[in-house]
């Protein structure tokens, strides 16, 4: 319950982050990928750097082939995350924060998942939300990238 609640108030800043015009985003700053294990279960969150303005947030624990996908601003029962030309659909259920009202859509699923296969080599991303989201990650996050997937291996 505490691992949801934070993973909520983290994404809860960003409800529209993926419904947002392109030159919207443009004039915030970028988007960029962030690794982060301070309390010991890596997490990969893609958002404005120095900010609570996270749109995708990526958990697992070491050891295990499981991740959770958590996102905002997304309708339906499933995320939908694509990697060049692979496709991985994760079944997710929406939370509510009472507080804010934002609806936030978690998932689960396997590390080694297609799409996140892919990103992991490529670090290429997409989310499917009414068309097709670019999350790439910019050359100088791809470390962070691999250096997610590497710690939920071990």
């Amino acid at each position: 319950m505490r691992r949801r609640a934070t993973a909520f108030i983290v994404l809860s800043f960003l409800a529209a982050g993926l419904t947002g015009c392109a030159h919207e985003q443009a004039d915030q700053g970028p988007y960029r990928w962030a690794y982060l294990a301070d309390d010991g279960d890596p997490r990969l969150a893609y958002g404005r750097p120095n900010s609570d303005d996270v749109v995708l947030m990526l958990n697992c624990q070491p050891g295990q082939d499981q991740i959770r996908v958590s996102a905002l601003g997304l309708a339906g029962q499933e995320i939908v995350l694509t990697s060049g030309k692979t496709e991985s659909r994760f079944p997710a259920q929406a939370l509510e924060d009472d507080m804010s009202g934002s609806r936030l859509l978690e998932g689960r699923g396997r590390t080694t998942a297609p799409a996140l296969a892919n990103f992991r080599k490529s670090g290429q991303l997409a989310v499917m939300n009414n068309g097709h989201h670019s999350l790439a990650a910019a050359s100088a996050d791809r470390g962070k990238v691999r250096a997610f997937f590497k710690a939920c291996r071990a």
